[in-house]
């Protein structure tokens, strides 16, 4: 590489954004393979966000990561949307066609990919997703081929593929009793002091022996996974959804096979630095 202007730039924007290990996933994969591009954080507030998208289409960067709360909003400033982001209602991954911004949703993919690494196969199967946000959309478009898909919420949001239900003992029994795969795609477990009474109301002992019950949390092992352990059922993590998603936008980029076990080793070795 002759100078540092050959770099090619690569995005990340969110806020706050210091948490992100989209820079330490990518930067791993474009090392491993030799590709001169270099993924940076930037903070951008919510009143900053097409200003911003402005400032990109005059960049020759490579492409861009995009997290909360920028996912939504993100939607109407793209210039052209692949079907799943136009279903989903939300982009997390920005492709550059010259001027134009493309606008992908990896997250979707990310899911299914997930689960088929861990061999869960979601044809034919019952799946019942916590939640009705922009994760719970991209999970449910990545079960798409499941038998069923049910949401249980508080707040009634429409989820395309999927009936809703509303929060309560009696439907939470009722779903958790005939599904066999459960995604909790609420913030409950992010917070510790939150976690215990949300997981105590989850009727987790009605679930068939065979089922599996997956956490979009990544950073530290949710007590709705220990539990779940406990009573037997496999569970997932949400590593595997973060690194596939990525993997998915690094390939749209840079048209190479991603590393993935590189891209899984630099991220399991952040979080390890970060728990201390």
């Amino acid at each position: 590489m002759s100078s540092h202007d050959a770099i090619r730039a690569a995005y990340v924007l969110g806020y706050p954004i210091h948490h992100s290990l989209s820079p330490i996933l990518h930067n791993a994969a474009f090392a491993e393979l030799q590709i001169p591009a270099r993924m940076t954080a930037l903070a951008v507030e919510p009143e900053r966000l097409a200003e911003t998208f402005a400032g990109l289409r005059g960049l020759r960067f490579l492409g861009a990561s995009v997290t909360l709360p920028h996912k939504e909003t993100t939607v109407p400033l793209c210039d052209e949307l692949t079907t799943a982001a136009r279903t989903i209602g939300a982009v997390n991954c920005l492709q550059l066609d010259g001027k134009r911004l493309i606008g992908h949703n990896t997250d979707s993919d990310g899911f299914s990919d997930a689960l088929a690494e861990v061999k869960v196969s979601l044809k034919g199967k019952r799946v019942a997703i916590l939640g009705s946000g922009g994760a719970a959309r991209a999970v449910a478009h990545g079960a798409r081929e499941a038998r069923a898909i049910e949401v249980i919420a508080r707040r009634a949001h429409d989820v395309r593929w999927a009936v809703t239900w509303p929060w309560n003992d009696e439907t939470l029994l009722e779903v958790f009793a005939r599904s066999d795969i459960i995604v909790d795609c609420t913030s409950t477990g992010l917070s510790p002091e939150t976690e215990l009474e949300f997981v105590d109301s989850l009727p987790l002992a009605a679930l068939r022996k065979t089922a599996t019950v997956v956490s979009l949390i990544y950073h530290r092992p949710t007590l709705l996974l220990t539990k779940a352990a406990t009573l037997g059922l496999t569970t997932v993590d949400g590593l595997g959804m973060l690194l596939h998603q990525g993997a998915r936008a690094f390939a749209l980029w840079t048209h190479r096979e991603p590393p993935i076990e590189v891209m899984r080793n630099a991220l399991r070795e952040a979080l390890s630095q970060r728990a201390g």
